[in-house]
């Protein structure tokens, strides 16, 4: 295990964390302890898999059926989708959700502003490799700071010569005590994109309730969205309009082998990000920002 700071704060980065890994390959992941919260972080995608504030409830969900294999999403947390969120719309044949999930990022930064906090900076250089996938170099970075809430900062940099168009989410996935009696309110009234009837436009005229799979797209939605349950938690962002709701239902959850039967009753997926008409092109040189804050109420 290798020590990376020690002041009031831990953050360690181990090869094998028996908790989360129950299979070799093992994939380093960082634990993070400050006086607000515990936390886990894989190193492959930036991602982070588990936060918990201090004395209140868990804001994430992790698969109990996680694989914690090499060059494998692992289900749960929040991934970072990019550089296209879900199918690629001009080819379909590439990686649903992009290649950067599956890949490690850089850790460049860690700062302890005082013993309630921990920023962490990643940072992903998109290389020759890449280039098959995306032919448009770019930089990515992901601030994480975490606190008794997520605050998530991803930047983007077109580093390539023509104008690079972007689509991408924080696909975060949040624990449900109850399903059935689970709402997200911030959404009534926009139109949504069914993937359940192929991208077809539908009103949202109330609350969304989940009494089968779900698989929604709103776009140009308004900063804050609420999941209505236990816990509470409250998700708002800034620069990244769209909003992909999603649960695959039980018959998905079933065949899913990092998901497994009955376990689609455990989570649901609120994510921010921006995709389809919100995604972003940049033009040479051009960078622009997202922020993402996600909270909990008891």
């Amino acid at each position: 295990m290798q020590q990376i700071i020690n002041h009031s704060q831990t953050v360690t980065l181990t090869d094998s964390i028996q908790r989360y890994q129950k299979s070799p390959p093992a994939q380093p992941l960082l634990h993070i302890s400050n006086q607000s919260c515990e936390a886990v972080i894989a190193v492959q995608g930036a991602h982070l898999i588990q936060f918990k504030p201090q004395s209140a409830a868990e804001l994430l969900w992790l698969s109990p059926n996680a694989i914690f294999a090499e060059g494998t999403a692992i289900r749960g947390g929040i991934p970072v989708c990019l550089p296209w969120f879900g199918v690629n719309q001009k080819d379909p044949s590439k990686p649903k959700h992009g290649f950067v999930r599956n890949q490690d990022w850089q850790l460049s930064e860690i700062h302890e502003p005082d013993p309630n906090t921990t920023e962490l900076v990643f940072t992903y250089e998109s290389s020759t490799a890449d280039w098959a996938l995306f032919p448009h170099p770019f930089t990515a970075q992901l601030q994480i700071t975490l606190s008794n809430k997520i605050e998530l900062k991803l930047t983007l940099h077109n580093r390539s010569a023509s104008d690079a168009e972007f689509s991408w989410a924080l696909h975060s996935y949040h624990p449900v005590t109850d399903l059935a009696s689970t709402a997200v309110a911030g959404l009534s009234g926009l139109n949504y994109l069914d993937n359940l009837q192929g991208l077809k436009p539908t009103l949202q005229d109330s609350n969304i309730r989940f009494n089968g799979e779900v698989d929604r797209v709103y776009e140009s939605v308004p900063v804050s969205q609420q999941i209505l349950g236990q816990p509470t938690i409250s998700i708002s962002g800034h620069n990244c309009e769209t909003a992909i709701v999603w649960n695959p239902g039980a018959e998905n959850a079933a065949a899913m082998n990092d998901v497994g039967e009955g376990i689609h009753q455990q989570f649901i997926c609120v994510e921010r990000g921006a995709a389809f008409r919100n995604s972003w092109v940049l033009a040479p040189d051009e960078s622009r920002q997202a922020t993402l804050q996600i909270t909990g109420t008891s």
